[in-house]
């Protein structure tokens, strides 16, 4: 630890009035330069705000400098002009002027001949054997099988349709003997197939509630003989699978 010894002048013979105005002396001197620094630090604070505050005037003249019309920059070596690069030039024959090779004459070709209808049926019929079709060829009978339009497709079988079926003719089912006397009412959903021509083909119940009283059976036997107008797909009729749901009710219940 560093001690700091502040010597008095006239130490030792010092009494209370001189030391009064020794510490009053330089208390007033302190506080003098402290007034000065606090005043130099605030002035300059004041005097950057008002420099930054000020506009700065535009210059009286601009010069516009095209770079194109500079000169190339000083050389660094202190050369006027800079030293030209040897390169070495290709050595290259002169052209020869090329011969021309005589070419094979382009021949035309012929005309197509273009067989007729005569002639196309004599070259089909002498590559049939008739001997293979199992006869002499007199006579000679080939047929090709056709699908039938009226196949009724399997159950659920999507077909494509832009219009449905439309009912033209319904016949009310008649209402089982078994459920009419306990006076049960009944709902039977019936699959069923309609074709081109809007009859009702194929039949069945799929849901019945409840079952086992006679509502399928007279449900399915009253849409056989339903009529409808076909579905049509692009303005042509085609079969489709429909589903309807048929409900009974008792009269008077």
């Amino acid at each position: 630890m560093t001690t700091i010894a502040f010597h008095m002048p006239n130490e030792g013979h010092l009494g209370g009035f001189e030391i009064r105005r020794f510490l009053q002396k330089y208390m007033t001197v302190g506080l003098v330069v402290s007034v000065l620094v606090h005043a130099l630090a605030v002035g300059s604070y004041y005097f950057v705000l008002y420099m930054m505050s000020r506009d700065v005037p535009p210059p009286s003249r601009v010069i516009y400098l095209d770079p194109s019309n500079l000169g190339p920059p000083p050389s660094l070596s202190g050369e006027d002009t800079a030293p030209a690069l040897k390169i070495a030039q290709p050595k290259l024959a002169p052209p020869a002027a090329a011969i021309p090779k005589p070419v094979a004459e382009d021949v035309a070709p012929e005309e197509p001949q273009i067989t007729s209808q005569t002639e196309l049926s004599d070259i089909l019929n002498s590559q049939v054997d008739p001997l293979a079709l199992g006869g002499s060829g007199e006579n000679l009978d080939i047929r090709q099988e056709i699908p039938q339009d009226d196949v009724i497709p399997d159950a659920g079988t999507f077909t494509p349709y832009e219009q449905a079926p439309q009912i033209v003719t319904r016949v009310q089912p008649e209402y089982p003997d078994m459920a009419k006397t306990a006076e049960v009412d009944g709902k039977v959903v019936v699959q069923f197939y309609v074709d081109k021509k809007g009859d009702v083909k194929k039949a069945k119940a799929v849901q019945a509630k409840p079952s086992g009283l006679g509502f399928e059976e007279a449900a399915v036997a009253a849409v056989l003989k339903w009529k409808f107008t076909p579905a049509l797909q692009r303005e042509n009729p085609v079969g489709v699978w429909v589903a309807y749901t048929i409900n009974f009710t008792v009269k008077g219940k």
